[in-house]
């Protein structure tokens, strides 16, 4: 029977042991584990354990010379894909084929010694024996073993085989082999038939792109150009360093490629295009190419500013080693270590700082450091590395945050830990703009909040538009917030010093019903403000706020809350 090489399910070897006896002759050695057929990817079992196709990759080459054997296995193949037809589908018809191959037509119809088909087929023959059978039969039923992978069983002795359900088994299967083998030779023809009318229309970037090292050789040698640039203005070289086609990097460098090509663009070079990527190895090529390591792109990266942003420490290591500059600034004022401390690339750092980066190095325009920016990102683990190698965590930023503020923006709980756990100031310091439980307000952080007011952050402290971190809450719609700073003893009714703005004023204005229902539940005063509630509501056309602040009014004993100027301030200023 067939199976998938290595699977599971019943051998042929298993059959033969259900009709036939085990025992052998005295003295007999043990046969060798015989093969298989192999038919692409897949191993037929026909006997034993899988193995190699004969005559394949180490394999039987067929008894008595391997001309037998390849003999048979061709002509089961003209069988298939000749006169023969295709598969059947039946024992009995895979059989015939193998049958009226083995056999003249006239050894068929007038048998004088025993042939293959009454050996095989004959389902009333009884103590076969093989050696009753024509010379030239028993050398092609040898050769059918051999190829079979079964021939070290001696069709001299015919004893294995004197059931004939063996022998019916044994060409059923070996026939099915052979009639799938044809097969996948038959297709093998078609495609290699196929390829060979098939014509290479591809231009030179095309082939580039799909990676196709022969193709790019046969057009070279053409006489197409090695500095050729894509339809979008990549040149070749960088095209194959930023897939990482190593050989075709190769290939087109030996073409005397320009290593410092960035196409039409003038954007980046191989060698960023390969550091980018995390090509080790097309870097190393590059560079053994004289490719220049400092060279900046439109932007004012680096290969190296690529390498760390990218986290690639081996490429990083390769080219400091080759003399990169380890402070170069791009077009955000970024050195390679905030680049790596930004994307959260520890090891890189950790090279960074080995190399000498410095590690409290800001931007020329926005004064980030490596720590604000690995603050703001939230990688707990660059922090801690950082604040080890003694980054300064009350440097400032252009717009005067620290790292703690960064960390409070975007919420990063662990991170602002950490900066308390070492000493950072948790209140506004006294030259910047807001403190960092202002932030956390704003953004609606409510576990960062709560953390901060437990170290000390103070309540009532304003920014520089005079908001408390209560309004910034109730501006931004934050209830959560807003509940948790009531709950900690802020004042509900502070105001701005000069337009007397309060926490509910500032819901009213953004439309924040909940919110606004919130505060006066708490018992926040509905007449403060230069203007009141009840105008913001009205001036930023928000009519269901209107009504229920008309409603609350009313119930809170406010009868004239709608009437005089107010009145007409609400229906002229609120279009209502």
């Amino acid at each position: 029977m067939l199976t998938d090489g290595g699977g599971g399910g019943t051998s042929f070897e298993e059959d033969l042991d259900s009709v036939a006896p085990r025992s052998a002759p005295a003295g007999a050695s043990e046969p060798p584990p015989p093969g298989g057929v192999g038919l692409g990817i897949r191993t037929v079992r026909l006997f034993g354990e899988a193995g190699p196709a004969p005559g394949v990759g180490g394999g039987s080459s067929g008894a008595g010379g391997g001309d037998a054997a390849l003999d048979f296995k061709l002509a089961a193949a003209v069988l298939r894909t000749g006169g023969g037809g295709g598969a059947s589908g039946s024992d009995e018809d895979e059989v015939s084929e193998v049958e009226s191959f083995i056999l003249d037509q006239e050894d068929l119809d007038n048998p004088v010694l025993k042939t293959t088909s009454e050996i095989f087929l004959s389902s009333t023959a009884e103590g076969a024996d093989l050696r009753t059978v024509d010379p030239e039969t028993q050398a092609r039923l040898e050769a059918l073993l051999e190829a079979a992978g079964i021939g070290k069983l001696s069709t001299a002795d015919g004893k294995a085989f004197a059931d004939p359900e063996v022998l019916r088994r044994l060409t059923s299967s070996v026939s099915c082999a052979l009639d799938e083998a044809a097969a996948a030779l038959t297709r093998m023809r078609a495609e290699n038939s196929h390829s060979a009318g098939q014509v290479d229309t591809r231009s030179l970037a095309e082939a580039c792109s799909d990676g196709d090292v022969n193709a790019v050789r046969k057009l070279l040698d053409e006489g197409r150009s090695v500095n050729e640039h894509t339809e979008e203005g990549e040149s070749l070289l960088c095209l194959a360093c930023s897939a990482g086609y190593y050989e075709l990097a190769q290939v087109l460098l030996a073409m005397h490629a320009n290593v410092e090509d960035r196409g039409n663009k003038g954007d980046i070079t191989p060698l960023m295009a390969a550091s980018s990527g995390g090509y080790l190895d097309i870097v190393k090529l590059l560079l053994l190419h004289d490719a220049d390591v400092n060279s900046q792109s439109a932007t004012g990266n680096t290969a190296l500013t690529y390498a760390c942003a990218g986290g690639f420490v081996d490429i990083v290591k390769v080219l400091l080693n080759e003399g990169a500059n380890i402070e170069d600034h791009n077009e955000n004022g970024h050195t390679p270590l905030m680049e790596a401390a930004s994307a959260g690339h520890v090891e890189v750092a950790r090279v960074l700082l080995d190399h000498g980066a410095g590690i409290n190095t800001h931007s020329n325009e926005f004064k980030e450091s490596a720590l604000t920016l690995a603050c703001y990102k939230g990688h707990l683990d660059m922090v801690r590395f950082l604040l080890d190698a003694g980054a300064d965590q009350e440097h400032k930023t252009d717009e005067m945050h620290t790292a703690l503020m960064e960390a409070c923006m975007d919420g990063h709980v662990e991170v602002a830990r950490l900066l308390l756990d070492s000493g950072a100031q948790v209140n506004m310091p006294a030259d910047s703009f807001e403190s960092p439980l202002t932030l956390a307000a704003c953004g609606g952080h409510v576990e960062l909040a709560a953390l901060l007011i437990e170290r000390g952050a103070n309540l009532e402290e304003v920014n520089d538009e005079g908001y408390t971190p209560l309004m910034e809450a109730a501006r931004e719609g934050h209830e959560e917030m807003v509940a948790l700073l009531l709950a900690q003893g802020a004042n509900i009714n502070a105001q701005t010093e000069e337009t007397q703005e309060t926490a509910l004023t500032l819901a009213c204005c953004g439309g924040f019903s909940e919110v606004a229902d919130f505060l006066i539940k708490a018992g926040a005063d509905i007449e403060l403000g230069c203007s009141t509630p009840l105008m913001e509501a009205s001036q930023e056309g928000h009519l269901e706020l209107v009504k229920y602040l008309l409603a609350a009014g009313q119930a809170g004993g406010h009868e004239d809350y709608f009437g005089g100027h107010r009145s007409g301030q609400a229906s002229g200023e609120g279009g209502l």
